[in-house]
């Protein structure tokens, strides 16, 4: 999304008077590890920083600052900033106008709320994992846009319940390959809601979101272009052509979490379904994790999975525009496994020890979601080390 300085984002609060103001912080100072120096592990695929074989702190350290000013007793001002190895980014800049104790409305940037965890991307803190399960989290376009949000919220004997309905867009930036790029992608045209339920030691989330995706890349971009002028080939061929080019193509997200808490034990999934009408490849996602409270320490284990579905069929009789576009599929189905052990120690009230270790198995078909290699792709088994210490102020 769009950088800032934060000198920037700290003046655009400082007028001095200003009543309900409240501003909070968060951060994760984190070491990560892997031993391959042939590849770049990344926390997502966003990012072309990350291990490669030595301690890095790129892939989890960061700072964040938000920012909550209540103008009226109906307005509210949000604004956040975080801080990290791509950058200075604004992740939150939104108005919220509350009707009543029921309903409001925002207008702005905010996050996208396709998962669980979307809200709280950034605050490491609040979850248990040095990072989110990158098998949901790693293979979402984007994690905020600008545009409209109702919600609705109210309970039923003792149950408590949210709606929320949103549209509006959002862009971003993909690293590729040096070969072809990086790529832009872009949403338009989004529209989504979801319903969390909570009852008792039960939450349950369900969401769907419909949007026209475009995956802007010049090579992608000009290969297109010059098969669809092509006099060579045939329109039976150019049409089959057009229902693979990733631009400005229908696709949705449906995405269904819980949490059960019992006692000191808890147990949480996720699964995602994305649903692509071009050549990227659909993707099925979903992880479990369990953990146990044992005063200030938490053990915790997690399996999580995705697969990706190539959507092209071959059915193109030209035989190198058959290879260009198995090219473009391969390179974006993923295929992987993923098993996280951890523990935290809450050390203080506002400070949280992490240690993770996480085996990733990419798949024969396919590759790892934040692993970043050249071609071949051949499969990779990751074994990954990381220390975080989280805090909130």
């Amino acid at each position: 999304m769009k950088h800032i300085t934060f000198a920037t984002l700290l003046s655009t609060f400082t007028i001095a008077g200003m009543e309900n103001l409240h501003i909070n912080g968060f951060g994760t100072l984190g070491l990560t590890y892997q031993g391959n120096n042939e590849i770049i592990y990344t926390d997502t695929w966003r990012s072309d920083h990350g291990t490669d074989g030595e301690i890095s702190l790129l892939n989890d350290t960061k700072f964040g600052l938000q920012l909550d000013w209540q103008a009226t007793d109906k307005l509210d001002f949000t604004l956040q900033g975080t801080v990290d190895s791509e950058g200075a980014n604004l992740e939150w800049a939104n108005i919220k106008y509350t009707l009543n104790d029921n309903h409001n409305i925002k207008i702005g940037q905010m996050r996208f709320p396709t998962a669980m965890y979307s809200d709280i991307l950034k605050v490491s803190y609040s979850y248990n994992w040095v990072r989110l399960p990158e098998d949901i989290y790693g293979i979402l376009p984007l994690t905020s846009y600008i545009g409209a949000e109702y919600n609705y919220q109210n309970n039923y004997k003792g149950m408590e319940y949210r709606f929320k309905l949103y549209t509006g867009r959002s862009e971003d930036t993909m690293v590729g390959s040096q070969d072809v790029g990086d790529y832009t992608i872009i949403l338009e045209h989004i529209y989504g809601a979801n319903i969390s339920l909570n009852w008792e030691d039960l939450s349950i989330r369900v969401g769907y979101t419909r949007t026209d995706i475009t995956i802007d890349n010049e090579r992608v971009n000009n290969y297109f272009e010059q098969a669809y002028q092509d006099p060579n080939l045939s329109s039976a061929t150019k049409s089959i052509l057009h229902s693979y080019d990733p631009r400005a193509k229908d696709t949705q997200y449906l995405s269904f979490g819980f949490k059960y808490d019992y006692q000191a034990l808890y147990l949480l999934g996720e699964y995602v379904w994305i649903d692509m009408d071009n050549i990227i490849s659909d993707n099925y996602a979903g992880y479990i994790s369990t953990g146990y409270h044992y005063g200030v320490w938490t053990p915790h284990i997690t399996y999580s999975k995705v697969k990706g579905k190539s959507n092209y069929s071959h059915n193109v009789e030209d035989p190198l525009v058959d290879a260009a576009l198995e090219e473009m599929a391969t390179r974006t189905q993923t295929n992987q496994e993923h098993i996280t052990l951890g523990v935290r120690y809450d050390w203080k009230s506002n400070i949280a020890l992490k240690m993770q270790y996480d085996h990733i198995i990419e798949g024969n078909e396919g590759r790892g979601i934040s692993i970043h290699k050249e071609q071949p792709y051949d499969p990779e088994n990751i074994h990954l080390i990381s220390l975080s210490m989280d805090f909130i102020f």
